[in-house]
């Protein structure tokens, strides 16, 4: 007898999206992060061996603000949708396995906020924690991460640059 085989897609729908166009892009699948046309969600949620989850679309430049220490959903997927990687020099570890870490601690008044987020796996958070490594957020999604050597590095959507190896003051 044959197996079935059940794949689960997550696609991220636009709100305002309207399905009289059925070769618009309507929508983005999580996996691929690639645009789909409205015919190609009919046809999946057309099949019985297909589980959609739909979530919205999420603006990456909104700010989420929380007065607490744990992240909400939205700014967990918000980080998992910038930084697609832990954060770490040369680290590929998918953002979502990793913790989510204040990049200014929230015992030393760091907030639980998009500029004060970003996605480590937990050996880096660690290391981070304990290990004297520290980083600067440049901009959403770009960081300047300092080792205990004095090396820096950047890291960004398109992977780490290692920079001259000052010691920063």
């Amino acid at each position: 007898p044959r197996v079935k085989r059940t794949v689960e897609l997550v696609v991220h729908l636009h709100a305002e999206t309207v399905f009289g166009n059925p070769a618009a892009n309507v929508a983005r699948c999580e996996t691929t992060r690639s645009p789909i046309n409205a015919e190609t969600v009919r046809e999946w949620c057309n099949n019985p061996d297909t589980i959609i989850r739909v979530r919205p679309v999420r603006d990456l430049a909104d700010h989420v603000h929380v007065a607490a220490y744990e992240h909400p959903h939205r700014l967990i997927e918000q980080d998992e949708l910038v930084d697609l990687t832990c954060t770490f020099p040369f680290c590929t570890r998918p953002a979502q396995r990793c913790d989510k870490d204040h990049v200014v601690a929230y015992h030393d008044g760091g907030p639980t906020c998009s500029c004060n987020s970003a996605p480590l796996c937990r050996s880096h958070h660690r290391l981070k924690t304990h290990g004297r490594w520290t980083y600067d957020v440049l901009d959403r999604g770009t960081y300047l991460w300092h080792s205990p050597l004095g090396h820096l590095y950047r890291r960004d959507h398109t992977g780490t640059q290692p920079l001259d190896h000052r010691r920063r003051p």
